[in-house]
């Protein structure tokens, strides 16, 4: 990935005062690239309210995982949804993580 080009605020107020005056031109033949294909999905953020002590023992299970608490949640919440729909479809590391969590937590049978 290339370095991100940084401008002054001298060089961004004439490109602004450019663009408003209409003096702006366009190189149609640059050869340009495209960024990259992000490698997950697109993430959306969801508030989720919970008790301080509920919060605190959702991030030291992730640090005990070794993952950040986002992403256990999110296995969590992927866990859930796919036992409520009776789906056998998981990815195996979501699996292992809760097995390895219930073998700790003492929630394993």
């Amino acid at each position: 990935m290339s370095r991100q080009q940084q401008y002054s605020d001298d060089q961004l107020g004439a490109a602004a005062a450019a663009f408003a005056a209409g003096t702006v031109t366009y190189d149609e033949t640059a050869r340009v690239s495209l960024p990259p294909i992000p490698e997950t999905e697109p993430m959306v953020p969801l508030g989720v309210r919970v008790p301080p002590a509920l919060a605190q023992r959702v991030r030291a299970a992730a640090d005990q995982a070794g993952v950040p608490y986002s992403q256990l949640v999110r296995e969590w919440i992927e866990l859930g949804l796919t036992d409520m729909a009776g789906d056998l479809t998981v990815s195996v590391a979501v699996l292992r993580r809760a097995i390895a969590h219930a073998a700790q937590s003492g929630h394993a049978a």
